[in-house]
């Protein structure tokens, strides 16, 4: 993460920083990108660099959790307050649809944040996941208890292994958007595609 001395920048040199670091990590990826290509493209010595983040991790961390996690949240703030009005499948269709404006706004981050599924580095990798994703975890279990409670959910399902096919959902549709974007897919179509990845979550695939 930053030290103080990048937060006391005026805001356009820090987003001068940042916007280069985006760049790097969207044409490269957190394996391969340069810090030396990135402090050219921001225009600052590299000496300056090192007084603002200690390595490429703590920069890419930053990213990740600060520019990254801001504005998707961004995107999903709609959506609280609303956990105890909407049943689950809706709930998750519309956290899908806000995650899809994301994507179609926020391209080079969203390429970001989906090349960090794919890093090599699993200490880095858990360290940035950490809170965010115990938070997650803590959220969603919490809805299903309670629908499993209502009767909306069944009481046979593993709560553990639901949440982490929400998330190998979202990951899949993530990398399917990503993938075919140059297609010009319109909201509806790319709607559709939910609705489909749905449809087999809550119906399951055997005949009834």
């Amino acid at each position: 993460m930053p030290t103080q001395t990048f937060y006391n920048l005026p805001n356009d040199k820090k987003n001068q920083i940042i916007n280069a670091a985006v760049d790097e990590f969207f044409d490269k990826g957190y394996e391969k990108m340069s810090i030396s290509k990135m402090i050219s493209k921001a225009n600052i010595p590299r000496g300056s660099f090192y007084q603002y983040f200690v390595d490429k991790d703590e920069l890419y961390k930053f990213i990740i959790i600060e520019i990254i996690g801001n504005r998707k949240s961004h995107y999903s703030t709609r959506l609280a307050g609303r956990t105890d009005e909407m049943k689950f499948i809706p709930f998750i269709r519309a956290l899908f649809i806000s995650g899809l404006e994301f994507y179609k706004n926020e391209p080079k981050l969203a390429a970001i944040a989906t090349d960090f599924l794919t890093i090599r580095n699993q200490e880095l990798k858990k360290e940035i996941e950490g809170n965010s994703q115990k938070a997650s975890q803590q959220f969603f279990m919490s809805m299903i208890e309670s629908r499993k409670k209502t009767g909306e959910i069944s009481e046979e399902i593993d709560s553990e292994m639901l949440i982490y096919l929400i998330n190998t959902i979202n990951a899949t549709f993530a990398n399917y958007f990503l993938e075919h974007q140059d297609m010009g897919f319109d909201n509806e179509e790319l709607i559709k595609y939910i609705d489909r990845l749905l449809f087999i979550l809550q119906n399951g695939i055997v005949s009834n």
